[in-house]
């Protein structure tokens, strides 16, 4: 099970991906504003080391992306939000170092609660014993690994891709890699404060899968929704606590 939360084309390794990242992160971050010019070379120099083959790269890298934008005589921008492909992987990845606030994090369980209860009913309505085979051993790898371990954490998302797999709808499925990378994002946050949660989503979980098996259609997409928000709410309980300790002011 491939890690999705993390960006899957850009290389860290690589030159271009540290000024890719630099810049992203600089971007939703807010230090970097709609309209301002990107940071040039010189800009991150200070940083990282930064040829101008490298850095170039980077910014294309991020057109592609939607973060960034050329304009005729005023040079090279930042975009405005509403231009980010934001179900990118790499772009959601950025976000979660860069700027997990509560509403950005409402926002993704919004797309959770639209999507996944509708991925079940249809996952129900129309799996394989394949389909159901993969489920249920992503489930059992749920629970025979210690709560947030790797092995778990991986189950866990094995656990919604084959739910999603198992739809039959090819363009539903793509938004499987934006729903995985909010959960695992969620599991990071929660591994090392809530244990409770984890035993209680194990029966959550549980509960998807008996509905998927029965081939209840609306009965999976309740519990599925039921899932989603006790996992928003868990995860905005942990987000504020942490947001208390360090002192910073609520924000929406």
């Amino acid at each position: 099970m491939r890690d999705i939360s993390r960006a899957r084309m850009l290389s860290p390794d690589r030159l271009f991906g540290q000024v890719a990242h630099k810049l992203a992160v600089s971007i939703i971050s807010g230090a970097s504003r709609a309209g301002d010019l990107l940071p040039n070379e010189d800009g991150i120099r200070g940083e990282i080391s930064v040829s101008r083959t490298a850095y170039r790269e980077a910014v294309k890298f991020l057109t592609g992306k939607g973060m960034v934008e050329a304009r005729p005589k005023s040079g090279t921008r930042v975009a405005p939000r509403e231009s980010w492909n934001l179900l990118d992987p790499d772009v959601l990845a950025w976000h979660f170092e860069a700027d997990p606030n509560e509403k950005f994090i409402r926002d993704l369980f919004e797309l959770r609660l639209f999507v996944e209860p509708s991925a079940a009913r249809l996952a129900a309505q129309r799996r394989s014993q394949d389909d159901l085979a993969r489920i249920e051993a992503a489930y059992r790898g749920m629970t025979v690994n210690p709560p947030y371990a790797e092995p778990t954490v991986q189950a866990d998302l094995a656990f919604h891709e084959a739910i999603f797999e198992a739809t039959r709808n090819p363009p539903l499925q793509c938004l499987a890699p934006a729903v995985c990378a909010t959960i695992q994002w969620s599991l990071f946050l929660k591994a090392p404060d809530d244990r409770f949660f984890f035993t209680a989503s194990l029966v959550d979980h549980e509960r998807v899968l008996d509905a998927i098996s029965q081939r209840d259609g609306d009965l999976a997409a309740a519990r599925m929704s039921g899932l989603v928000i006790d996992s928003l709410n868990s995860t905005l309980r942990l987000l504020a606590g942490r947001s208390s300790e360090k002192g910073e002011p609520d924000r929406e």
